[in-house]
């Protein structure tokens, strides 16, 4: 992790929170990152739905978002 953390922002809303958004945000406060809650951001057939630094990852799980982080 570098000294400067991204900007990442879960989706919360109820499809992304269904298809493991939530558990996506906590997975990532474990391991030290700091998670903004999102809205419904719309994109309901991409959940869940994470934004690193405004960068949206689509269908986001932890090996994609680590290859980012």
């Amino acid at each position: 992790m570098s000294a400067e953390q991204p900007k990442i922002a879960v989706c919360h809303g109820p499809r992304c929170g269904d298809y493991g958004g939530r558990a996506l945000a906590g997975t990532l406060a474990a391991r030290g990152f700091q998670c903004e809650v999102l809205d419904c951001q719309s994109l309901c057939p991409y959940a869940p739905i994470v934004r690193i630094d405004g960068a949206v990852v689509h269908r986001a799980n932890m090996t994609k978002l680590l290859d980012r982080l």
